[in-house]
């Protein structure tokens, strides 16, 4: 007899920016969480992650899964770390045509009566993550991300992923594949839920996982604003910049958003244009940076290379 697991309180998850939903490449949840939702007269949270376009596995298929399974790699499954009982399995789904055309081997295991399939799906992925399961939350390009996902909500998901299992030299260590050292893979997981149901789907995704994107650079405490940066433009005198005439004020400066890295510091880009007259149209003259401090001035060239400017 199965051994009914104790319920783990859902953990506390830091709240971050809520992350947006996977990739239209996966499809995650059926046609029944629409049933389900319309019935019960309430939002439908998945209009993204409808399901149905795969084909179903048979009947014997269908049974409680230990784990689940794709080439070489597995899993644990939600049946096996849940409470007896907190929700039943109802379609186990095969790849779409789309991705069986694609190489791409994954599975759909779709679940309904689920009492809270919020706190089940936030105490799975606490499963997965664990240093057993060693699965890592990614976005959809696989980054792993820079901040807790938020799992405080009646309906969301989630992608997690880990570096596929392989064979001997390098090869996929699945029926049929190809991959090698050259041609990395990675498992996923998904694990999407509303109000009504959850679904779990695992696949093998060409690529490896990458380190999460590196955090904007802020500006610093002393920094100009874009106003005070434009100011300081404004009173250069044209030849600083390599341009002619008497004054900047025969110039449109247009400032760029953000701030970049030049040599190590902190700019703003500023783009230089000249009004012609009378066809009033702008000619670009030059791009340059100005660093928060307004300390140090650099151009490129239209071969992207840098130079400093002397600020007398």
């Amino acid at each position: 007899m199965k051994k009914k697991k104790e319920k783990k309180e859902k953990p506390e998850i830091e709240q971050g920016e809520k992350k947006k939903s996977p990739i239209k490449l996966i499809i995650i949840i059926v046609a029944v969480i629409l049933v389900l939702a319309l019935a019960a007269g309430a939002a439908v949270y998945f209009l993204l992650l409808r399901g149905g376009s795969g084909d179903e596995e048979p009947e014997e298929a269908k049974k409680t899964p230990a784990v689940y399974t794709i080439g070489m790699d597995e899993v644990v499954s939600l049946d096996s770390v849940m409470d007896e009982g907190a929700a039943m399995l109802t379609t186990v789904e095969a790849p779409t045509r789309a991705a069986a055309e694609e190489g791409i081997d994954e599975k759909t295991f779709r679940y309904k009566k689920a009492e809270d399939p919020a706190a089940l799906a936030a105490s799975y992925i606490e499963v997965l993550r664990g240093e057993e399961q060693g699965f890592v939350p990614i976005d959809e390009e696989n980054r792993q991300l820079a901040e807790e996902p938020d799992l405080d909500l009646k309906a969301g998901s989630l992608i997690l992923a880990r570096a596929a299992a392989t064979g001997e030299e390098g090869e996929e260590g699945e029926e049929g594949g190809e991959g090698t050292a050259e041609d990395p893979k990675i498992f996923r997981v998904i694990v999407a839920w509303s109000e009504y149901a959850l679904a779990i789907q695992v696949s093998h995704q060409p690529g490896t996982i990458l380190p999460p994107p590196e955090p904007e650079e802020e500006e610093s405490a002393d920094a100009t604003n874009v106003s005070e940066q434009i100011e300081f433009f404004k009173n250069l005198s044209p030849s600083v910049l390599g341009l002619p005439g008497a004054s900047m004020s025969e110039y449109h400066l247009y400032p760029i958003d953000g701030w970049v890295k030049v040599n190590g510091y902190s700019c703003r880009q500023v783009n230089v244009y000249l009004l012609d007259m009378p066809e009033e149209t702008n000619s670009f003259l030059g791009t340059y940076f100005i660093t928060g401090d307004l300390q140090h001035l650099f151009t490129m060239d239209e071969n992207r290379q840098i130079t400093s400017i002397e600020l007398e």
